[in-house]
């Protein structure tokens, strides 16, 4: 099983420049994964037992994609991840498929690995991460590539939990910096039924922001707020909705090279977990 030690050679092995991309797609964001508001992604669960082997897929349909308050399309996306789980270490293999062109004209399509290994210690929870991303507008032929390096912080208490998670680009636009905090909420209103919420705010340094909005200055970027609900059809199929409301905050970002400074996300989740 892969260590938490390859998390570093996964870093060093990407974080060299790609020659073969194209150059031109260095001025556009490039996609990768879903927002970051909660502690972990859906499809990240608690390990109960470090010996655990645990396994699964999940595809959710989306009417746009975007990432750490950018919004990357305004149109419908095809969501899958794939993902394994062993000894508190997770790989996971994410996609996102453009149904239709942005209002923009481009249709950005994604596929991102990540590779986490979690310590936990009493109600604490840290998560370093490695993550890779391919980015490709099928509408130009622009493709490109990065790496990132990711940390997920929780605390656990009593009915809430704290989070805080931070990332740093190593490749397409260096050094640059987002990092986010708030609080979330679950649990089981039914048998078969969890419902959650969370909320939370997000900033980034100028290199960030540069790259993202075309506004070279730190500041606070965004608030968001986040409903889903969990339906356990059976012991290991689960299907649900999720709902992000996220405006970025600042004034000189609102202006800058955005699709909408404020959205509203709405999917539908199903997956299989064993």
């Amino acid at each position: 099983m892969l260590a938490p030690q390859a998390l570093w050679i996964v870093l060093l092995a990407w974080s060299a420049p790609a020659g073969s991309q194209d150059s031109s797609v260095l001025s556009v964001p490039d996609p990768f994964g879903s927002d970051t508001l909660t502690p972990k992604p859906p499809y990240q669960k608690t390990v109960d037992s470090v010996a655990t082997i645990s396994y699964g897929f999940e595809t959710a349909l989306q009417n746009g994609h975007a990432d750490r308050g950018f919004l990357i399309t305004d149109r419908p996306v095809l969501q899958s991840v794939v993902w394994v789980t062993r000894r508190r270490t997770e790989f996971s293999v994410w996609g996102n498929l453009a149904l239709a062109n942005a209002s923009d004209g481009s249709r950005p399509d994604t596929v991102e690995a990540e590779l986490t290994h979690t310590y936990e210690w009493k109600n604490l929870s840290i998560a370093p991460a490695a993550r890779l991303y391919f980015y490709r507008d099928r509408v130009t032929g622009s493709t490109s590539r990065s790496a990132e390096a990711w940390m997920y912080l929780s605390r656990a208490l009593g009915p809430v939990t704290l989070f805080t998670n931070h990332s740093v680009d190593l490749q397409v636009y260096r050094g640059g910096y987002f990092g986010e905090a708030g609080i979330e909420s679950e649990g089981m209103l039914f048998r078969s039924l969890k419902i959650g919420g969370s909320l939370g705010a997000g900033w980034a340094n100028s290199t960030f922001n540069d790259y993202w909005a075309g506004v070279a200055k730190p500041a606070l970027d965004r608030v968001t707020a986040e409903v889903w609900l969990m339906i356990y059809a059976k012991p290991h199929f689960y299907i649900g909705p999720d709902v992000e409301l996220s405006s970025i905050v600042d004034r000189q970002l609102r202006a800058g090279d955005l699709f909408n400074p404020t959205y509203f996300l709405l999917k539908l989740t199903s997956g299989v977990e064993f």
